[in-house]
């Protein structure tokens, strides 16, 4: 039986593919394309946060440019990216997740995908706007 988490590196997945392959947000939400048997629960867990991410991807870009100083969104790697663009959602936009879990959630995935420091680096900016965004919906 798969989780949440194998849900969150699902999006992963798909917002990198969209980011950077031909994926298109029809054939994420298809999901034909994971080879793990997924309950209709995840499938929209795993469609609230593809679908979620896109229609409010300017503000999240935007925060993301915010928070991440000295840093321009095109130096971020596509993986952090897309770590840190479903995670804002995730704060932002779905009450019913703990701040803390998705913190913690975007850091163990990006210590599984990512380089060795980016974890600090995703930690620091979803910290910041956990802080200071959360209430400015």
């Amino acid at each position: 039986m798969v989780g949440r988490r194998f849900a969150r590196v699902t999006v992963l997945s798909a917002l990198y593919q969209m980011d950077v392959g031909d994926f298109t947000k029809e054939k994420v939400l298809e999901l034909d394309w994971i080879d793990e048997e997924v309950s209709d629960d995840l499938k929209e867990f795993i469609s609230d946060l593809v679908c979620g991410t896109i229609d409010h991807l300017d503000r999240i870009d935007d925060l993301v440019k915010k928070y991440s100083s000295n840093w321009s969104i095109e130096r971020i790697s596509p993986v952090d990216k897309s770590i840190l663009r479903f995670s804002i959602y995730s704060l932002l936009y779905r009450p019913d997740i703990p701040p803390n879990v998705v913190i913690d959630e975007a850091v163990e995935i990006s210590k599984l995908y990512s380089t060795e420091k980016s974890y600090q680096f995703i930690n620091g900016i979803l910290d910041g706007i956990k802080n200071n965004e959360r209430t400015k919906k």
